[in-house]
């Protein structure tokens, strides 16, 4: 006769039965094991996601799936994190069978709806182009025949209903395999007491780092998934119950009809660019673009671009003597905060609802932004902020927009220089940059975003006595950011591509804070400075010029072509429309034809301040309602990409 209790199958069968003991008698290592069988069937989930959906994904790799990995593991803690928080309980109580009961429906029922998100996007995505987020409950809850239509969808795609009644069994045999069934003596010694609850606070903290997606500053979000790959593969790295959960509270955009096609609203405003023709004034050759972004200083602080009375002027000398022989336009910022000014700037996307655009549910979509075609036409890009990398998202954002290279505090060579609160004061950081920058070895987009003229206001001791104070704090940091400045020109005017570089400088935002004096119709004025060193024309212009028109109008100078995305205009196009928007309280401000509308969301419009000319004219209506329809019905339709 064969001896069957020595064959390996035999060997296996006693191995299970050790791990299931083992399981059933540590409650710490039955949720780590809980947890690693959920990563695996999330990265099956994205697989099947990917069998079905593998003809949006040309550009797919190995990394993509294993990028997913890290979004996987904050849903994953996210979704149990009442079976955690239960299984890591120090007392006996966790080996009573109701107990137990408790944390295996919890386990079963949470991870049932998490896959059940999963597997709807594996069928759906076709038809959204996305992830689905958390308005899909809205979504849902509006539609009154939602039931006739989940039948359609069940009968359709029947096959992931099974997929999913395969899992929920895989959930129960898990959960019956390592369901705890005795307890360790949690306090059998003094010994044992620090040992048990010493693990459980390194689970705890663990948990808490994998929920956030590392111990880098801010958690991650779907925005982070989005700067993978240059955004390519966004939605195969994201998986559904984290693009759910990062997305609760974020508002979803209305969609809007005012017109019956986008060619009605295109014939208004469209948001679909090619590089426009400059009518307005001509340039010099330009090989370069470096654009600066001032933290924070108003155009109220120069005394050349102040309005009177300038309360607050006079501490940007060296910004005022560069626009003296610059053209300069009338600013406009298109929010209050620097996180929102980035993707204006350089992407031409403002942000028109109550969550900045960089940290929104679409920040996934695909966007043509206008940085693509510098990296077309092969310009290097680059980005410098002197503040530690994760600050504000700006890496992550830049990468979405392709920006080739990204220069934070990490890359800073002597962390010596570090102020204490934000990262490399102006002076040092400038002179930095301009080393790099003079070691590039082809034509460049370079933007640089200042620092210290930022919350607390600290200036250097080395210059602090050197500069004035002004009447409140604010006024001395841009004394010294002006002074940093006017030192960096001084270094890159001896580089030999100084000459053929557009310079154009402008802020993110502004900031009064300490002022007595605020002028609230000025809080959205910011500089807007064209400089070129061969330039022989000089002038100011009345004319509105918002951060979204910037890239348009420094392509149209250029001698690049291509396609792109912008929500503003070339400002040296004389037959484009000059409007600036920003986002305030349940309304779009424009400013449009000398007069300020609020459009409300609920599709009124209320002229502010006309000059005795309370009239909303067609043109005025028509084109405010194209360009909220192109902006919403384009971010909702996934639809701001030429095809």
């Amino acid at each position: 006769m064969v001896d069957i209790v020595g064959c390996p199958p035999f060997y296996c069968l006693e191995i299970i039965a050790l791990m299931k003991k083992i399981l059933q008698e540590r409650p710490l290592l039955s949720l780590v094991f809980r947890m690693g069988i959920l990563l695996v069937i999330y990265s099956v989930l994205r697989v099947l996601f990917y069998a079905f959906n593998s003809s949006f994904f040309p550009d797919a790799t190995a990394m993509s799936f294993l990028y997913g990995l890290r979004f996987d593991i904050t849903a994953i803690l996210y979704t149990n994190i009442a079976v955690i928080l239960l299984a890591i309980v120090p007392l006996k109580l966790v080996a009573k069978r109701w107990y137990g009961i408790v944390e295996a429906i919890l386990f079963v029922v949470c991870n049932t709806f998490a896959f059940a998100l999963n597997l709807l996007d594996v069928g759906y995505f076709p038809f959204s182009h996305g992830r689905s987020t958390f308005y899909l409950f809205d979504f849902v809850s509006e539609i009154p025949n939602m039931g006739d239509l989940a039948g359609v969808f069940l009968v359709e795609y029947w096959y992931l209903f099974l997929v999913l009644v395969a899992l929920i069994v895989v959930l129960v045999l898990v959960e019956s395999f390592s369901f705890v069934s005795k307890a360790p003596e949690f306090y059998s010694s003094p010994k044992s007491i620090v040992a048990h609850i010493g693990m459980r606070l390194l689970v705890l903290a663990l948990v808490i780092v994998g929920i956030r997606g590392g111990v880098q500053l801010k958690p991650i979000g779907v925005n982070t998934a989005a700067a993978y790959e240059s955004g390519k593969n966004t939605d195969l790295i994201l998986n559904t119950s984290f693009s759910v959960i990062r997305t609760i509270g974020m508002k979803e955009l209305d969609e809007k009809n005012y017109f019956e096609t986008d060619e009605e609203a295109f014939a208004y405003f469209s948001p679909r660019k090619n590089r426009s023709e400059n009518n307005f004034q001509q340039f010099p050759p330009i090989d370069n673009v470096v654009i600066i972004m001032l933290e924070g200083i108003s155009s109220e602080y120069s005394e050349f671009l102040a309005l009177p009375p300038k309360k607050n002027a006079g501490y940007t000398p060296f910004i005022d003597s560069i626009a003296r022989n610059s053209i300069v336009f009338s600013g406009k910022a298109n929010g209050l905060q620097s996180i929102v000014a980035l993707p204006s700037v350089l992407g031409a996307v403002p942000s028109l609802f109550d969550t900045p655009f960089s940290k929104s549910k679409y920040i996934t979509n695909r966007i043509d932004y206008p940085t693509k075609l510098f990296a077309e036409n092969g310009y290097k890009t680059a980005f410098f902020h002197g503040a530690s990398n994760g600050t504000m998202g700006f890496a992550d954002m830049c990468k979405i927009m392709e920006v080739d290279e990204y220069y934070g505090l990490d890359e800073y060579p002597s962390k010596n220089d570090y102020d204490g609160t934000w990262g490399i004061p102006d002076y040092q950081y400038l002179q930095y940059v301009a080393d790099v920058i003079d070691g590039f070895d082809s034509k460049f987009l370079v933007t640089i975003f200042t620092l210290s003229s930022h919350h607390p206001f600290v200036v250097p001791d080395d210059f602090d006595s050197q500069l004035p104070q002004g009447d409140f704090p604010m006024q001395h940091t841009v004394a010294y950011t002006d002074m940093a400045l006017q030192k960096f020109f001084g270094k890159i005017s001896k580089c030999k591509w100084y000459d053929k570089t557009l310079f154009v400088i402008t802020a993110d935002h502004t900031n009064f804070t300490g002022s007595q004096n605020i002028d609230y119709e000025r809080l959205y004025d910011v500089p807007m400075i064209f400089y070129h060193p061969k330039l022989d024309t000089a002038f100011v212009s009345d004319m509105i010029m918002q951060q979204t028109d910037i890239m348009p109008s420094i392509i149209s100078c250029m001698d690049i072509d291509g396609q792109y995305n912008a929500f503003g205009n070339d400002v040296f196009d004389t037959l484009q429309t000059r409007f600036s928007v920003y986002r305030k309280d349940d309304y779009c401000c424009f400013l449009l034809n000398g007069k300020k509308f609020r459009f409300y969301d609920n599709d009124s419009i209320e002229v502010v301040n006309s000059d005795g000319n309370a009239e909303v004219t067609d043109f005025e209506q028509n084109f405010m309602r194209a360009f909220i329809q192109c902006y919403n019905n384009g971010m909702r339709n996934n639809s701001l990409h030429w095809e």
